[in-house]
């Protein structure tokens, strides 16, 4: 293991409710970076808050809040909002993947092929100072800045509010709308997966 000042400066928290697959993480991460955990999206928001991370990797589907409304939390705090997010999905369809897109995430690691290779490669290239904020489709920045608007005059979450109504993964899609090239991306990267 590398000694603390041997060790990345970046610090990654890791938003996860399977203490398993966080735990996991951890062991894999901690060798290079700086590491705190959540189990949830509530709290890992403020717990960002105290301890603003440089990379964030969001379990998608968690109770108290998940991954999207997690990452939505994220990218409308002025103090969190270019922190880089890779979310973790069991759920490889194509709904949750554009939901993500469309949320402002950096990148996707899908559960069921989870590698340590693909963890550590996708953490060390958003550890890398001056690396993109978002990097998944060609437009995915020019929507990132305009989900971060609209998003900066809804209301800050609080940790005791639990939605009562959660939007679907196809109400969150209702409005959204792909360029071809992005429509050739998102297929590229479904193609991987399967």
């Amino acid at each position: 293991m590398l000694q603390a000042s041997e060790k990345s400066n970046a610090r990654i928290l890791v938003i996860d409710d399977d203490p398993l697959f966080r735990n996991l993480m951890v062991s894999f991460l901690r060798r290079e970076y700086f590491v705190s955990v959540a189990s949830d999206g509530s709290e890992g928001f403020y717990k960002a808050l105290e301890y603003p991370p440089d990379i964030a990797i969001v379990d998608v589907q968690m109770p108290v809040w998940d991954g999207l409304q997690t990452l939505k939390a994220f990218r409308s705090h002025p103090t969190l909002c270019k922190t880089k997010i890779i979310m973790l999905t069991s759920d490889a369809s194509k709904g949750t993947v554009v939901a993500a897109i469309q949320g402002g995430a950096n990148d996707y690691i899908i559960k069921t092929s989870f590698s340590k290779t693909e963890l550590l490669d996708k953490v060390r290239k958003f550890a890398q100072p001056g690396s993109g904020n978002v990097a998944n489709t060609p437009n995915s920045a020019r929507r990132q800045n305009s989900v971060t608007a609209a998003m900066s005059s809804s209301p800050q979450p609080h940790p005791a509010e639990k939605s009562t109504v959660r939007a679907s993964i196809e109400d969150q899609l209702s409005d959204l709308s792909l360029d071809k090239s992005e429509e050739e991306m998102l297929e590229e990267i479904m193609d991987e997966w399967e």
